[in-house]
């Protein structure tokens, strides 16, 4: 008898260490790792482009990358909004350059080539797509 409880604190001994592991697992991934975004700082100037920049996820992104030693091209839908976080970031410390250009995706008039003429040239490393699904028509 004193075997088998031996033998099942030797069971759940191991069984705990299991979740143990993958609990810590869990914390380094999410909350210790390193960031790995300066392996696309490589080259003289490299841009990183964040679409959907003018608010939430994109704007906090544009704001990580820039502080992060990136130079920027953020896109909006809105001027007013991309412009006022363009202005944020660049008062931010760094001088580094910003860039930012207006689009809508679901506008199949929008000239994207004519767009992108204006950043030819750029070490484009890193592109951050987070143009969000509202159609036009239900923008508020």
């Amino acid at each position: 008898m004193v075997e088998a409880i031996h033998l099942l604190a030797a069971f759940g001994a191991i069984l705990s260490l299991t979740y143990i592991y993958r609990f810590a697992n869990f914390i380094w991934i999410y909350c210790l790792r390193p960031s790995s975004v300066h392996k696309y700082l490589h080259g003289t100037n490299p841009y990183a482009i964040v679409t959907g920049a003018s608010d939430g996820i994109g704007k906090a992104l544009a704001i990580e990358l820039y502080d992060r030693g990136f130079n920027l091209i953020l896109h909006g839908r809105n001027e007013e909004k991309t412009r006022k976080v363009v202005e944020e970031i660049r008062g931010r410390a760094g001088g580094r350059d910003v860039k930012y250009f207006l689009a809508d995706g679901g506008d199949p008039e929008q000239d994207f080539g004519k767009i992108v003429q204006g950043f030819k040239g750029l070490n484009i490393t890193l592109v951050v797509n987070n143009v969000g699904a509202t159609p036009k028509c239900l923008e508020r």
